[in-house]
């Protein structure tokens, strides 16, 4: 009988078969209709269920392997996965049944891919985007992170692969839709990115258990999600996230690197499987459709790596369509199945027009599982995160230097590679430090090159600046120092030598510079050829005894630069000639009478730290150190080294009792010193009630020793303990800079019990931290810097830092080697203990911009359950983060991306390097175990704390200028001048001014040539949304040697004309709230958000932006004399 049954099924079948011949035969001269993006889309029936089959590979730019073995197919031994033979594959597919879809996201992959194909090859694929078969979702040179990026590397990377496509394929290769179906968490600033782009919706893969399985049981997998509150019904964008992550059905992968069965159609075989293959697959689909709001489900097809052999995939494809379309018309289900692509399911959900949640937060932290909490991966890898904010500042710079330099388009090649190489280090398994070891160094090795070929965009415009005339012999080799680890072979084997430095910024920049020297005695000149102050300072013990360090330097030379907007300034520097001993006149004093000796002393008395102090006249001559003391110990400290008891005797003391009477006047005169204050500013003064009243607890308080770092907008207390308190004119506040670390939980990940930390996931053994004990190693005090230095057994340091003029305060620290004898894992964390009152409120930036509100073990759209109270309230910090009450808001920025949390009253926690010992089980096969030169790596890296009134908006701007600048540093080159002496040097334009500075609230977010005559222009208004948030600029008036001619604005990511968008509108739950920081957390009523004002005004080129908005330009511009 089911013999029987087999071969009615196989006759009805090949009826079917034969019917659809005509649309499979193989396409020479395509001559069916030319319709991409909606109107390509298979016409749904929302009354009946439509299956949209979306064919799909998932292709990672470096994980496993480096980005060419993943291209080429090499070391298969790792992992079985070759890009080429995919696309290779599925063109050919594709051009076989017009029926067929596929869409493909990474352009970096495609481009090496198409670069390589022949004519015949690239017209099929042209007519395949073309008739809407292949389509490109995404569209980025990757798929980027969202925790650990930099919204300005985002929309970089966006801009580049977009117009790789725009230029090759026209508009039916622009993507419709975002597609992040693998970043470990979602952030409200890239959806708020991508609308301005103008994506009409983004599907994601990963979102945490907890709150899918809410939003499964509630059908609010999809929603509308609003990325700005400043920036309104402008900023939203509609999202899904995926029911199977990104993968097929259970049991429906028909690809070689699966072992699924695939479907067996002959009745005569004994595994004919149609019925029960069928049957499995419309339960699945039935059982998705009850999570979703309209008759409309997406089925992934597809996984990492696959359809190298595209064939398996769409013959089995095929009959599933096939006999499941047929089995739903012979039995009325009303399902039908159709090949599709997500923006062609996005437009039948919008054709449904459903009411959709909506959303005003974002998707961190993500967890997987109850121990599985993905946030370890904020702080992976620190130096390669550390190099890629680097790389973002070089390619700011050179995109700059070649429209204001004027210089030859031919450039474009190395500027392009420098673009690449930028966009691959956003790939979710980049930045993020998830990658395999070998591949990490791969990735720091395509950054290395594309910055090093790329300076020459640099060099020609530096010396085109100084010279006048781009033809000239350079004079100088602008070279690239190793400033993180104190290192610089031109300004250490130099004793003549310039600093060229660029300020990235549209403002003026005071920027310490810190050059790596020799010691000596130095001086600086600025380029009006007057000597500037400066300051030699040692470099500490833990900065030389970096294992990568190769370097002579033993101190730095220390002065601020006052820096143009897009500006150049060179200074030039001189190493003194030393004192060489015959031109010492030495004295033949003898002294018969001890008593003349002190007494000669205490009159020549020299107060002495230690000679390499920069507070010490450098031009002192050696006679007037009375002898007999020939030299002086560089670390004898008179007020507390000598134990003068040691020296008496019983007969007579005379003698010793001058020397102490001379230390007891000594120690008197420093602590006056230490304790006065800046006779312009009237700071609080502590004594024991009110020091008392600061601690934590009610205790009597013993006042230690005391000292303090101080300039006109602060003082710091330090006393034995390290760091009490922060004091400014208005208001104290305690402060405590503390470094700790966590103990890393192993196991063998066959349960979540037994997880691991690692590589992705952050799992501390304990609740609380342990503590490293400090011990203090200096002091430094001078003209431009201050300085207090601490150091732990556990083979990390502090320095903590003021500089002269500057409202903020340094906290430079080096990590490691992360000490594993003990075979347990590591995470470095410092904590800023202070008496702030956030009632377990913080806040973190999104991808270095907005800043969202967080809630110690809350999260705002669902109850939390937490398992791990630690990694579980940690959140990305790209730039920014800060605790606040009424008067006082404590801010630190980063260097890099960072995790962080305020895991305590009055606290931020951030972490600063992880070495662990174990793999997670996520993939990536190894421990996060980072060694070089044979040793544990050590990083080193810098926050800046600020402490401000939240209601001060001078304050607030400041704060967000700052925020920029940490993010755009100054770059500096070091040049050697024994060969071009100083009024050589004088003769130069040493002095270059890019730009006019920009009003407060605005920044130049981007400045790169486009086409032979037009260049791309991006203005930024930074500021919150207020009643004056809105800024005009005459954009004719903004550069000095650059006039613009003419704008047309585009989307963010610059392929399409702003005026050829067109918002898509959706029905909502529930109106969203004028402010989601304001809201959360919040028992008041908070008003609900109001409609647009409309757009900005533009009178040609002045245009207005609006309080968070970014205008994209294409300018057309001429270059004119400044």
């Amino acid at each position: 009988m089911m013999l029987i049954l087999k071969r009615n099924m196989s006759v009805t079948l090949l009826l079917l078969c034969v019917v659809g011949l005509s649309s499979s035969i193989p396409l020479n001269d395509v001559s069916s209709r030319e319709e991409c993006g909606y109107e390509s889309c298979t016409k749904v029936n929302q009354d009946e269920l439509n299956v949209h089959i979306v064919p799909h590979t998932h292709d990672d730019v470096g994980w496993l392997k480096t980005v060419d073995q993943y291209y080429y197919g090499s070391r298969n031994n790792i992992q079985k996965a070759g890009v080429q033979y995919i696309l290779d594959s599925v063109i050919k597919e594709l051009w076989q049944d017009p029926k067929r879809r596929f869409i493909y996201v990474e352009t970096a992959f495609f481009w090496m891919w198409w670069v390589r194909q022949s004519d015949d090859v690239r017209h099929k694929v042209h007519t395949l985007v073309r008739q809407g078969r292949l389509q490109f979702v995404g569209g980025a040179w990757s798929m980027n992170d969202e925790a650990a990026s930099h919204y300005q590397s985002t929309i970089d990377q966006f801009t580049w692969g977009l117009k790789k496509l725009n230029e090759t394929f026209g508009p039916c290769a622009m993507p419709r839709v975002g597609w992040q179906i693998d970043p470990f968490g979602h952030s409200r600033e890239f959806a708020s990115l991508l609308a301005a782009m103008g994506y009409d919706g983004l599907f994601l893969g990963r979102i945490d258990y907890q709150d899918k399985r809410a939003r499964l049981k509630q059908k609010r997998m999809e929603m509308l999600w609003r990325g700005d509150d400043d920036l309104g019904k402008s900023s939203d964008i509609f999202t899904g996230a995926l029911y199977n992550t990104y993968s097929p059905p259970p049991g429906f992968c028909f690809d070689v690197l699966c072992d699924d069965e695939p479907i067996i159609d002959d009745p005569n075989s004994p595994m004919f499987n149609v019925e029960t293959r069928i049957d499995s697959f419309i339960k699945y689909v039935l059982e998705q459709r009850n999570n979703f709001r309209t008759n409309n489900v997406i089925i992934t097809m597809g996984g990492d790596f696959t359809y190298q052999d595209a064939l398996m995939w769409y013959k089995n494809l095929d009959k599933l369509i096939e006999y499941t379309n047929m089995k739903s018309a012979k039995d009325g289900l009303k399902i039908k199945l159709f090949y599709s692509t997500p923006d062609c399911y996005l437009k039948a959900v919008k054709d449904s027009d459903p009411t959709l949640p909506t959303k005003q937060d974002d998707f961190f932290p993500y967890a997987s599982d109850p121990t599985a909490y993905w946030t370890g991966y904020f702080t992976s890898r620190p130096t390669t995160k550390f190099f890629e904010r680097q790389g973002n500042d070089y390619l700011q710079m050179l995109k700059q230097l070649q429209v204001l330099g004027g210089l030859e388009e031919h450039n474009s090649f190395v500027l392009n590679e420098l673009k690449s190489s930028m966009g691959v280090m956003q790939h979710h398994d980049a930045i993020t430090g998830t990658e395999k070891q070998h591949v990490a160094h791969d990735y720091e090795r395509l950054l290395d090159a594309a910055v090093e070929d790329a300076l020459i965009i640099a060099r020609q415009a530096f010396n085109k600046i100084a010279q006048r005339d781009a033809l000239k012999q350079p004079l100088f080799g602008y070279d690239r120092c190793r400033f993180n680890e104190s290192s610089c072979p031109t300004s250490e084997n130099s004793r003549r030598f310039v600093v060229t430095i660029y300020n990235p910024v549209g403002w003026i920049v005071m920027e310490p510079i810190h050059v790596p020297v020799l010691d000596g005695a130095y001086e600086v000149y600025a380029p009006n050829g007057e000597k500037i102050t400066s300051q030699l300072v040692d470099i500490p013990e833990p900065v030389k005894n970096i294992p990568t360090r190769k370097s002579k330097a033993s101190h730095e030379l220390v002065f601020i630069a006052k820096l143009h907007p897009l500006g150049v300034k060179s200074f030039y520097v001189k190493k003194l000639s030393k004192i060489s001993r015959r031109d010492v006149v030495y004295t033949n004093e003898y002294y018969g009478n001890i008593n003349d000796y002190w007494k000669n002393l205490h009159d020549n008395f020299v107060e002495i730290h230690s000679l390499n102090d920069t507070n010490v006249d450098h031009e002192f001559k050696q006679e007037q150190i009375p002898l007999p003391i020939a030299k002086v110990d560089a670390k004898v400290n008179i007020e507390k080294d000598i134990n003068a008891d040691i020296l008496k005797d019983k007969d007579d003391n005379v003698d010793v009792e001058e020397l102490e009477r001379i230390i007891k006047e000594t120690k008197t005169e420093t602590a006056v010193k230490a304790r006065s204050l800046d006779k312009k500013l009237n700071y609080p003064n502590l004594n024991e009630e009110e020091l008392r009243m600061l601690a934590d607890e009610a205790m009597v308080v013993e006042r230690a020793d005391e000292d303090y770092l101080e300039n006109e907008y602060m003082k710091i207390r330090i006393d034995n303990t390290g760091v009490t308190h922060m004091i400014l004119p208005d208001r104290t506040t305690n402060l405590k800079v503390q470094l700790h670390y966590w103990t890393g939980c192993y196991g063998n990940n066959t349960n979540t019990h037994e997880r691991s930390s690692g590589a992705y996931i952050f799992r501390p053994q304990t609740t609380v931290p342990y503590a490293m004990t400090y011990r203090n190693s200096g002091t430094v005090k001078g003209p431009i810097v201050q300085e207090y230095r601490a150091e732990t057994k556990e083979n990390a340091a502090s320095v903590l830092r003021i500089y002269n003029g500057l409202n903020y305060f340094v906290h430079d620290f080096v990590v490691g080697p992360i000490p594993i004898e003990d075979k347990v894992g590591k995470e470095y964390v410092v904590r800023y203990d202070t008496n702030v009152v956030n009632n377990g409120e913080f806040y973190t930036d999104s991808n270095g911009r907005q800043m969202l509100k967080r809630k110690l073990n809350e999260r705002p759209q669902w109850n939390l359950t937490l398992e791990e109270p630690i990694a579980g309230n940690y959140y990305p910090v790209t730039n920014k983060i800060s605790i606040q009450d009424e008067q006082t808001r404590i801010s630190i920025l980063t260097d890099r991306s960072e995790g962080g949390s305020s895991l305590e009253e009055g606290s931020i926690e951030l972490m600063l390097h992880r070495r662990l010992l174990h793999d997670d089980a996520f993939g990536v096969g190894e421990a996060l175990d980072e060694v070089a030169e044979g040793k544990g790596l050590v990083m080193r890296g810098h926050h800046k704390l600020l402490n401000i009134n939240p209601k001060n908006a001078i304050d607030v701007i400041a704060e967000r200028k700052l925020v920029i600048q940490t993010n755009l540093q100054p770059i500096v080159f070091i040049s050697s001048a024994d060969n071009v002496d100083f009024d050589t040097w004088m003769k130069l334009d040493n002095c270059f001014k890019g730009t006019k500075e920009l009003p407060d609230g605005l920044h130049l977010l981007t400045l790169e040539p486009w086409t032979r005559d037009s260049l791309l222009l991006r203005i930024e208004n930074y500021v919150d949304k207020s009643n004056n948030s809105t800024i005009e600029i005459d954009l004719s008036e903004v550069f000095n040697n650059v006039k613009i001619i003419s704008i047309k604005e585009t989307t963010l990511a610059a392929n399409r004309w702003v005026e050829d968008v067109e918002k898509w509108t959706w029905k909502v739950e529930n109106e969203f709230s004028e402010s989601f920081n304001l809201e959360y957390n919040n028992f008041d009523s908070v008003p609900r958000a109001r409609a647009d004002a409309g757009e900005a005004t533009d009178d040609r080129l002045k245009i207005q932006i609006k309080a968070k908005q970014i205008r994209t330009f294409i300018a057309k511009y001429k270059m004119v004399e400044s």
